[in-house]
């Protein structure tokens, strides 16, 4: 286990050259801060306390690169035009992913530059090199003061960005990462207590930077990483006018198993399939934006969002529009009880498991709710056309990318122009059978309309336990039927966990023999094979390990996880 996560994690060819470039670039950084300040023969006086000083001198150098560099990830519509043209140079998908690595590196070097300057601190008050004790270097001076305001913003950030935490309360995470504007005003003016100086006396001025620079001999760093900021904060004002264009909420569609569909319009809103977007709901929260991907296809005359009641926003949000956890938990007990498609049903809730209530938004007592989008931003999904297979893997509501996408190549394919794309194999695992409401009625369109019944091959688990009600159902509806019982597909359901290096290993087998894809699979014809998974990132490990073991000179497995 531990030799496979160093493996994925620093010997794969792509994390190999960015783990040289970015530890490289900041071992670089922290010499030459230690250099600069050893050598500064100005600095004489300071450099009397030697180790101490060069090494928080040094970690301060890499702290100011890792202040510009962790705004970079987050200048999303920027990422969203440069993806297409740099993803094959770097991980433009994993932005996320990359901003974690510099907050990680954040949090060691302040660790660092932090215990050097405490014994720096002690080491002037016992050395009478400055006319200053340690406690007012600490609590008077703008030095002092802002590195003590730094690393109490970045423990609320830290330990609120927390998996579990994050999961738990949404909102905790979303307010205290705001206070990043605080943060960097921090970062910026920490420079103006003119610790690095080369005088005994304090060398402060009453006009900005506020410091004598002839005196003060810090490396300034901030003004080069403040354009990170400034291209942020103009990046925000941007999405803020875009969002505040005109929306309208057209309908709203209940799914089984708490899952409910919003149908926006908004004119001048493009989309590539398997994009996302935040969403707003003034009225339920006035500053939270939330991420889900958009179902909807392009063709499509609205913009449609899946989502799960499964927090306090979601649930909010649902009681509004009347959808509220009571009408969906209905909606559950019917579908779990498999009513077809000819049942008979006495209620308020359509019986089909595959079926949705359109709830009428015109007869609510209250006007509909404000809703504001902001996107659409780049996902992996987006290249689907460019390999000759794609392998779309959804996990319980991970499914959401795929719907827009299936349903796009569907518009595709009556257009006649589907690009390099040759084959799709889309596997949906589900925890409880009443998920496969969610996109039932699609999943029937699209696999109707296949004229090649090898061009698509849909694959459906079931991974819950099955009662006695369920397995009667099963085995009474089963027999002789041309449909699954369980998703009224021509697809069976297949029951437990998908054995992935099990199913890699067959199709790569399939491809080198040429059953798959005829005249592919050679080494001179190699076979390009994209995955293209939404859902847990442990599962997408399992995933991505067996695109990689299965990986040779003719077939080439590409993996790609979505990230918000």
């Amino acid at each position: 286990m531990q030799e496979a996560w160093l493996r994925r994690e620093f010997l794969t060819p792509r994390r190999f050259v960015f783990n040289v470039l970015f530890y490289g670039s900041h071992l670089m950084f922290f010499t030459l801060g230690w250099y600069l300040q050893a050598t500064n023969e100005k600095l004489a006086l300071l450099n009397l306390l030697q180790y101490s000083v060069w090494v928080s001198r040094g970690a301060g150098l890499v702290l100011s690169y890792d202040g510009g560099l962790i705004l970079l990830p987050m200048l999303r519509n920027i990422l969203r035009f440069l993806r297409p043209r740099v993803v094959g140079l770097f991980p433009a998908d994993e932005n996320i992913w990359f901003h974690r690595q510099v907050a990680y590196s954040m949090a060691f070097w302040s660790a660092v530059h932090t215990t050097g300057h405490y014994v720096n601190f002690i080491n002037v008050e016992r050395l009478q090199a400055r006319i200053e004790t340690a406690q007012d270097i600490h609590y008077t001076q703008a030095g002092g003061i802002t590195g003590h305001f730094l690393l109490f913003i970045m423990l609320l950030m830290y330990t609120t960005a927390y998996y579990k935490v994050r999961q738990q309360c949404f909102e905790a995470f979303w307010y205290t990462h705001h206070l990043a504007f605080f943060f960097f005003v921090g970062l910026y003016s920490h420079a103006t207590g003119c610790f690095v100086r080369d005088t005994v006396d304090p060398a402060y001025t009453s006009s900005f930077p506020f410091y004598d620079p002839k005196h003060c001999l810090g490396y300034n760093g901030w003004r080069f990483i403040i354009w990170p900021g400034v291209i942020y904060f103009l990046e925000r004002v941007w999405r803020e006018i875009r969002a505040r264009k005109p929306t309208r909420l057209s309908k709203l569609l209940v799914h089984p198993s708490g899952a409910m569909e919003l149908r926006i319009v908004k004119p001048g809103f493009k989309y590539i399939a398997g994009q996302w977007l935040f969403l707003q709901v003034p009225e339920v929260s006035k500053f939270q934006w939330h991420p889900f991907t958009i179902t909807s296809a392009p063709e499509d005359p609205y913009i449609s969002l899946h989502i799960r009641q499964v927090g306090d926003w979601t649930q909010e949000l649902g009681t509004l529009v009347g959808a509220s956890p009571e009408v969906m938990a209905q909606l559950t007990n019917t579908a779990m009880h498999g009513e077809e498609k000819d049942g008979k049903y006495e209620g308020t809730v359509t019986p089909t498991r595959g079926d949705f209530i359109e709830l009428d938004l015109s007869g609510m007592q209250r006007a509909l709710p404000m809703i504001r989008i902001d996107g659409p931003y780049g996902a992996p999904a987006e290249d689907v056309f460019n390999h000759e297979v794609a392998v779309l893997i959804g996990a319980g509501i991970g499914v959401t990318p795929f719907a827009g996408i299936l349903k796009h190549i569907w518009y595709r394919q009556h257009r006649g122009n589907i690009g390099a794309l040759r084959r799709v194999e889309f596997f949906w695992v589900c925890r409880d059978a009443p998920a496969f409401g969610w996109f039932q009625s699609l999943l029937q369109e699209v696999e109707a309309a296949q004229a090649d019944p090898n061009f698509l091959r849909i694959s459906i688990y079931l991974t819950q336990k099955v009662d006695v009600d369920m397995m009667w159902n099963i085995a009474v509806n089963d027999a002789g039927a041309s449909y699954d019982p369980l998703t009224l597909l021509r697809t069976r359901t297949l029951f437990g966990r998908p054995d992935w290096n099990n199913i890699y290993s067959r199709l790569r087998i399939a491809i080198e023999e040429g059953q798959y894809l005829p005249g592919a699979g050679t080494a001179s014809m190699r076979t390009t094979v994209g995955t293209y998974f939404c859902g847990p990132s442990g599962l997408g490990r399992v995933i991505k390990s067996a695109c990689i073991e299965h990986t040779n000179q003719c077939v080439a497995f590409k993996f790609a996880k979505e990230h918000f």
